[in-house]
């Protein structure tokens, strides 16, 4: 009867106009639970578009990258809008809804329709700001520009939070009222039970006999045993002749910050475990010290040369060349791969290196507008970083101030879980972004190491603005206690990614596979912090160690125990290690070497396929100047080019992703700059447009920071020929004045 009669109301006017009207009233009578969501909610969103509305990224605006915006991203703008306008509703609706329940069953009878309506926006604000107090608590970078920086009076709020209050606090309050919502919720439902099945509730008021107590307590034994038995996974034994691998990297981790090596706070005691059990090799430099040419060099054992990514930004055609990967070697050999990152593995989306999941989020153009429009909304946000809020604003996963190591911990234990369900060996790469600018750590990792009493622009996290617009004060009056304060932030999201790295190690224990589990712990690149006049961040020159070295600590099967070993080795040398530590055989397109048993130097020759290799000891090169405004040394020691708004572009054909254009690639990789270290001494080559500038460094010196090119030119000269013969055998380069120039492809 169901379809017939929807169908004559579908074309009977009367019928329909009868149904409307139905459901109109059904609203209006439900509008004192409803509305004063609606208003809180319509209230809140305008506070955001007058008081917050920007388009920049992560600090950075530009007035051409906003006429771009604007004129090819119109729809996507209103949609946005649109779509953070319903999230407010629906969640003010579901609050206020809430809120109402609860106050008609207390004091329905003492107020009328309109003090309760009243009094319902009051809680529902409340409760839309105490969850904002929460989450300011959690995670308060996200509210830096939003809040913090606003006005002395939230200045002051917002750290007397997160000095003194948990957000523990706020989450029992929560649970009170969620706890009086559902007593009340409960008694309306067997108030409504009781009214319509009376004989019902009646029939089950009897007693059960002493001897129907016990039959069911045997029953339900017995029951119980039956589910223990058949239903709950059996003994955790993962019987499987190749050992598990993971990778657990942190962005721009550096060594000399590991307790372990002898820092003096205690960041990585989880770390220092692996360390004392496992081998450490120290000396251990990155390719490029930028995320994407790094960890494609990581995982192809390719210097940049050879594999074709030099930088963040490359175009379409760049990101599709075969290559051979670890994961694919490894899944060949019966592993099943897999990859889990937040922000910063958004590059992996972007090129395949053949893992058969990738679980990261994705960066372009479209996500960098979401995520401006978003993040201006300051009471959504705290809303939306559950697993529901991810899943409805994906973009809010790309945010560098969200980089909760929890959440990548989460997927690798889930995906753990499923590889000892199905007994198959893993592969796992994990890459946590919590160590990258602007040092996000949740709480309880801000406040840390960090003196509670600092209350200078770097609270809560550094970021590294790019200078596009204006001459940039960056760094300029930085003070000693902002770069103390920075270190220790710093020094938080360490022990943030050391308290990752002992959950999955336990994890790995539970589940009693971590006797039979490859642990590497690792980075794509190091971090200036501020040491001699090398700046804060990465990537923009190769003087000093920081930015370069990375951790490279193994532990598991066949890898021996409390051992450190001592090399100039690069990270193309980490596939091969691991595919030697479990007798993989290596690729010949892997042009790394295997670091284990022992140390590797320039006289050490490893057979692989009946082939004999030769390397030189390590090789690294900058990627992309991002801006050419501000006053570090780098910056007049360069070929110049426009900053990054000026050599990129929007490709609308391939998931509108930010590239590099054709023009300026090939300035870009003239321009770079480029180290060899071979020994014990460290030469980098800086072309400008007025010569080539050496500087050289003796690492084995007292002052291994101290350019002794002008009294070496022996050894420049040795050193430049090494280079120079380097760079020609990957036959992509040729050598005029000393200029490196990339072949026409």
């Amino acid at each position: 009867m169901v379809a017939p009669i929807n169908a004559f109301a579908y074309k009977n006017p009367e019928m329909n106009k009868l149904l409307f009207k139905k459901i109109i009233n059904a609203i209006a009578k439900t509008r004192p639970a409803w509305l004063p969501g609606v208003l809180v909610s319509m209230m809140l969103f305008t506070y955001a578009l007058i008081a917050n509305m920007s388009l920049s990224y992560m600090g950075n605006t530009s007035k051409g990258v906003m006429d771009v915006i604007l004129a090819n991203y119109k729809l996507l703008i209103t949609i946005s809008f649109i779509k953070i306008l319903a999230a407010y509703i629906v969640i003010g609706i579901v609050i206020s809804s809430a809120v109402y329940l609860v106050l008609l069953y207390l004091f329905g009878e003492k107020f009328s329709v309109k003090a309760l309506a009243t009094v319902n926006v009051v809680i529902t604000f409340l409760l839309f700001f105490l969850q904002f107090c929460k989450h300011c608590i959690q995670y308060p970078q996200l509210y830096s520009d939003t809040f913090y920086n606003k006005n002395a009076a939230f200045h002051s709020f917002q750290e007397l939070l997160t000095n003194n209050v948990s957000p523990g606090f706020f989450t029992f309050i929560q649970v009170l009222f969620l706890l009086g919502f559902a007593g009340v919720l409960l008694l309306h439902i067997l108030k409504k039970a009781v009214s319509r099945f009376p004989l019902l509730f009646r029939t089950l008021q009897f007693e059960l006999s002493p001897g129907m107590r016990r039959r069911g307590i045997v029953i339900s034994v017995f029951s119980l045993l039956i589910i223990i038995i058949f239903f709950l996974p059996g003994g955790q034994s993962n019987i499987q002749e190749k050992p598990n691998i993971i990778i657990l990297a942190a962005d721009a981790l550096r060594p000399d910050h590991f307790s372990g090596f002898g820092y003096n706070r205690p960041t990585t005691p989880a770390i220092d475990r692996l360390i004392s059990n496992g081998t450490s090799i120290d000396g251990v430099y990155t390719t490029v010290p930028r995320t994407f040419p790094s960890w494609v060099s990581i995982l192809t054992s390719q210097y940049p040369q050879n594999h074709g990514i030099g930088h963040m930004f490359p175009r379409w055609e760049s990101r599709q060349g075969k290559r051979v990967t670890l994961a694919q070697v490894l899944s060949g050999e019966g592993y099943h791969t897999s990859l889990f990152g937040d922000f910063a593995a958004d590059i992996f989306p972007r090129i395949d290196l053949g893992f058969d999941k990738v679980h990261a989020p994705t960066f372009n153009a479209r996500i960098m507008i979401q995520q401006a429009i978003l993040k201006n909304h300051l009471f959504l946000i705290p809303f939306l970083t559950g697993k529901t809020g991810r899943i409805l604003f994906p973009c809010i996963k790309e945010y560098a101030e969200f980089a909760d190591p929890a959440i990548v911990t989460g997927n690798i234990i889930n995906e753990i879980d499923d590889k000892v369900r199905t007994k198959e060996p893993f592969f796992i790469t994990a890459f946590y972004s919590v160590t990258h600018f602007p040092y996000p750590g949740p709480h309880p990792y801000y406040n840390r190491f960090t003196s509670k009493s600092y209350n200078g622009p770097y609270k809560y996290s550094k970021q590294r603005v790019v200078s596009l617009d204006a001459q940039s004060e960056e760094d300029t009056s930085t003070s000693a206690e902002d770069i103390e304060h920075v270190r220790a932030l710093y020094d938080g999201c360490v022990l943030a990614f050391d308290d990752a790295v002992d959950s999955v190690v336990r994890h790995l224990n539970a589940k009693g596979i971590l006797d039979n589990t490859i642990i590497l712990i690792t980075s794509d690149h190091g971090e200036n912090l501020y040491e001699n006049d090398y700046g804060m961040g990465h990537g923009e020159h190769l003087r000093g160690a920081y930015s370069l070295k990375v951790p490279c600590i193994f532990h598991g099967p066949g890898v021996p125990g409390n051992r450190r070993i001592s090399c100039i080795s690069s990270t193309i040398d980490i596939a091969p290690t691991i595919c030697h530590l479990t007798d993989t055989p290596i690729p010949d397109d892997f042009h790394g070497i295997s670091l284990m048993p022992g140390i590797v130097n320039e006289s050490s020759k490893i057979t692989k396929d009946h082939k004999s290799v030769k390397r030189i000891s390590a090789y690294t090169e900058t990627g992309i100047w991002f801006d050419n405004r501000s006053h570090h040394f780098f910056q007049k020691q360069r070929i110049m080019y426009p900053e990054i708004t000026g050599i990129a572009t929007i490709d609308l054909q391939n998931n509108h992703e930010i590239v590099i254009t054709p023009y300026y690639d090939r300035l870009v990789e003239i321009a770079k700059h480029r180290s060899i270290i071979y020994d014990h001494y460290k030469l980098i080559y800086i072309p400008t447009t007025t010569g080539i500038e050496y500087e050289l460094y003796n690492l084995n010196s007292d002052n291994p920071d101290l350019d002794i090119s002008a009294s070496s030119p022996r050894i420049v000269a040795y050193m430049k020929s090494r280079l120079f013969n380097f760079l020609r055998k990957s036959g992509r380069y040729e050598i005029i004045n000393e200029y490196v120039y990339p072949l026409q492809q």
